[in-house]
C-alpha cells in the first residue's frame, strides 16, 4: 500500500491532512499538543501483567494469528543446510531471514548466540549493558521462540559465545552454504557482522556441500543480511539514507508480511540443542517485578497484546487521547518491548491497524499508531546517516555545551531521590519494571540535562541498562534530541515540571503509586508536597515546583520565570 511521507520543518498540524508525518522536531516518539490522559485509581502495590491474558488465551490467540499468516503456496527449491542467526528478530511471523533460509535449503538450523559482550558494561560510564529485567525478558523471548520453532518442525540451537566464533564453526560442521540474519545499523552490531563475514570466508566447503553453482572444488559460506526491522523497507525509500532530508513528500510502499508454510522442518541432526540460561547464569542477580507492569517476553505475548489492545479492549480508537498517560497498562499500546526484541513485526501492527479500520473504525488514533511506527523508523534510518555521532557528547551536529558528570547528583536522579515527585516516581518505575511512559521519558531527560546540567550520555546509558524496550537507535536518538544536540538545530525544549504535573498527573495518581508516602496527602499537593517530602537537590531552571512560588533547593539559589511545555 502506498502512503505519503511528509517531513515538515516544524508544525505537526499537517497531521489532519490524513498523511503520515516524519519530523525531525525533538520528541521522545513525536507528541503533538498535550492531551490529558484519563486518571486511574489503582492500589499502591498493584502488579499488572502485560498482556493481561492467561496462558491458554495467549496460546489460542497466537495459534489463530499464525493460521491467518500461513501459506500453502510457498515453494522450497534449495539444497543443503542454511543457518538462521537470530539477533533482535526473535519471532517466526514475518521473519524474512527465516523464510529465505527455508526456501534456499533442505534443512534449516536456527541459532541464537548468547554474546558475552551484551552483559559487559556501557562505553563511557560503566553501567551494566543489560540489566536483570531486560535479561529476563530476553530469556522469555528465547523460550517462546524455541517453542514456536518446534511447532514449525524446527528447534533453536542455543550457543554461548561470540557469533564470529560460533557461526563459522557451525557452518563448517553442518556444511551450511549461507547464514541468514537481519541487518543492524549501529557500530557494535555492524562490527559483529563484519567479523562473522570474515570468519565465514575462512571456512572451506566442498562442492558437494551447500547450494553453490560455482565450478571450483571448494567454496565458503555466505552471510546474507536482510533488512527487516522497520515498517518501511530501506530499499523502498524515495531517497538515499545518506541524504535523508528534513522536508520532502513522496510515495512509499509498505511491504506485506511474509507468510510462512505450516512446516519449516526438518532441521539438521543436532546432538545437543543447548539450554536457555537463567538470569544468574548470565552473571546477573534475578529481579522480580513486584509493582507496576510486568511484561511477558516472547512472540506469543506480543501477538496477544496486539489482540488485547486492538480487539478485546477496543482501545485503539482512543489511543491519541490517552497516549500521554503515565499509570496503568492501557493508556498506550505498550508494544515497544516486543518491537525492540523483534518479537513483534511493525508490518504486522500496520496490517492489524488496517484491518481494524476496515472492520471497526478509522480515525486520528488509528493513524497515530502508524505515525509512531514511522518515528521509530526514522531513528533507525538516521542512525545510518549519522553513525557514531549519535553516541558522542556533541551529537550529530557536534554541539559544544558545558556538561558536568557529578556522580552524587546523578545518583539522586537515577535512584528517584531528587525531591521532585514527578521525577522520582518515573525513575522508580524504570528501576522497578524496566518501563517508563513516553511522557515520563521526556520529563526526566529534560530535568537531567537542563535543570541538573548533567552529561546526557549518563542518562542514555542508564536507560540502556534498564529499559525493556532498549534499542540503540531509538534510545540514543531520543537522548540527543532531548539534550539539544540532535540533527535539528531548532530544538531546545524545556519541560516545566509544575506544568507537566498539572497537565499529566493532576490528581497525583502516578506519583502516589510510586512514592507511597505521598498517598496520604491531598491530591492537589502530591506533586507539590513542600516540606512533607525530601528536599529538592537542585532548583528548577525555569519556574518552581511549589506551584507558582519560588522554593530554595538544598544547594541554594532561586530561579524565576516560567517557560512551559
Amino acid at each position: 500500500m502506498a502512503v505519503n511521507i511528509i517531513l515538515p520543518p516544524s508544525s505537526l498540524s499537517l497531521w489532519h491532512t490524513k498523511k503520515l508525518i516524519y519530523s525531525t522536531q525533538i520528541r521522545f516518539r513525536i507528541m503533538s499538543s498535550a492531551s490529558k490522559s484519563q486518571p486511574q485509581s489503582v492500589a499502591s502495590s498493584a502488579v499488572y501483567q502485560v498482556p493481561g491474558l492467561d496462558s491458554h488465551e495467549m496460546d489460542s490467540t497466537a495459534d489463530k494469528t499464525f493460521e491467518r499468516y500461513s501459506s500453502n503456496t510457498a515453494k522450497r527449491n534449495g539444497k543443503g543446510v542454511s543457518i538462521v542467526w537470530f539477533r533482535n528478530d526473535l519471532r517466526v511471523l514475518d521473519n524474512e531471514a527465516l523464510f529465505k533460509a527455508w526456501v534456499s535449503s533442505q534443512a534449516v538450523l536456527p541459532v541464537y548466540c548468547i554474546d558475552p559482550r551484551l552483559f559487559q558494561t556501557t562505553y563511557y560510564f560503566g553501567f551494566p549493558k543489560t540489566g536483570a529485567l531486560r535479561a529476563q525478558f530476553i530469556i522469555e523471548c528465547l523460550a517462546d521462540l524455541k517453542k514456536k520453532l518446534m511447532k514449525k518442525g524446527l528447534n533453536l540451537l542455543i550457543q554461548h559465545g561470540k557469533p564470529e566464533d560460533i557461526l563459522p564453526s557451525l557452518a563448517k560442521a553442518f556444511g551450511a552454504h549461507t547464514v541468514y540474519a537481519h541487518k543492524e545499523t549501529c557500530s557494535e552490531e555492524l562490527q559483529v557482522e563484519r567479523s562473522v563475514a570474515r570468519g565465514l570466508r575462512q571456512v572451506e566447503l566442498s562442492r558437494a556441500q551447500g547450494n553453490s553453482s560455482r565450478s571450483s572444488s571448494t567454496h565458503s559460506p555466505k552471510l546474507q543480511l536482510i533488512w527487516g526491522s522497520t515498517l518501511y523497507h530501506l530499499d523502498d525509500l524515495p531517497f538515499s539514507v545518506g541524504s535523508l532530508p528534513d522536508s520532502v513528500e513522496a510515495k512509499c510502499t509498505i511491504r506485506g508480511c511474509i507468510r510462512l508454510p505450516t512446516s519449516l522442518g526438518p532441521p539438521p541432526s543436532v546432538d545437543d540443542w543447548g539450554i536457555i540460561p537463567s538470569v544468574e547464569q548470565l552473571g546477573l542477580h534475578s529481579e522480580k517485578v513486584v509493582k507496576g507492569m510486568r511484561f511477558l517476553g516472547g512472540e506469543t505475548a506480543a501477538l496477544s497484546r496486539v489482540t488485547e489492545y486492538f480487539w478485546n479492549k477496543d482501545l485503539l480508537k482512543i489511543y491519541k487521547e490517552t497516549r500521554n498517560g503515565m499509570l496503568g497498562p492501557d493508556y498506550s499500546t505498550k508494544f515497544s518491548p516486543w518491537l525492540a526484541s523483534g518479537s513483534l513485526s511493525p508490518r504486522f501492527i500496520y496490517e492489524e491497524v488496517k484491518r481494524y479500520e476496515k472492520e471497526r473504525l478509522a480515525n486520528d488514533s488509528t493513524y497515530w499508531v502508524l505515525f509512531e511506527l514511522i518515528w521509530r523508523d526514522y531513528f533507525r534510518f538516521i542512525s545510518i546517516k549519522y553513525g557514531n555521532s549519535f553516541f558522542h557528547l556533541g551529537g550529530p551536529r557536534k554541539v559544544e555545551k558545558r556538561w558536568h558528570q557529578d556522580q552524587k547528583l546523578f545518583e539522586t536522579w537515577r535512584n528517584g531521590c531528587t525531591g521532585y515527585p514527578l521525577i522520582d516516581a518515573n525513575m522508580k518505575e524504570l528501576s522497578a519494571s524496566g518501563f517508563m511512559s513516553n511522557r515520563g521519558r521526556q520529563i526526566v531527560c529534560s530535568f537531567l540535562v537542563r535543570d541538573m546540567g548533567i552529561d546526557w550520555r549518563m542518562g542514555a546509558e542508564w536507560f540502556e541498562t534498564c529499559l525493556l524496550d532498549y534499542d540503540p537507535c531509538s534510545n540514543y536518538g531520543n537522548w540527543t534530541y532531548g539534550a539539544g544536540v540532535g540533527n535539528d538545530p531548532r530544538e531546545d525544549r524545556y519541560f516545566s515540571i509544575p506544568k507537566q504535573a498539572q497537565t499529566y498527573d493532576p490528581d497525583g495518581e502516578h506519583v502516589a503509586f510510586w512514592v507511597p508516602e505521598l498517598l496520604t496527602l491531598p491530591k492537589e499537593r502530591r506533586n507539590f508536597p513542600g516540606k512533607s517530602y525530601i528536599e529538592q537537590v537542585v532548583p528548577l531552571k525555569f519556574g518552581s515546583s511549589n506551584k507558582h512560588h519560588s522554593q530554595r533547593s538544598k544547594y541554594g539559589g532561586r530561579h524565576s520565570g516560567l517557560r512551559n511545555r
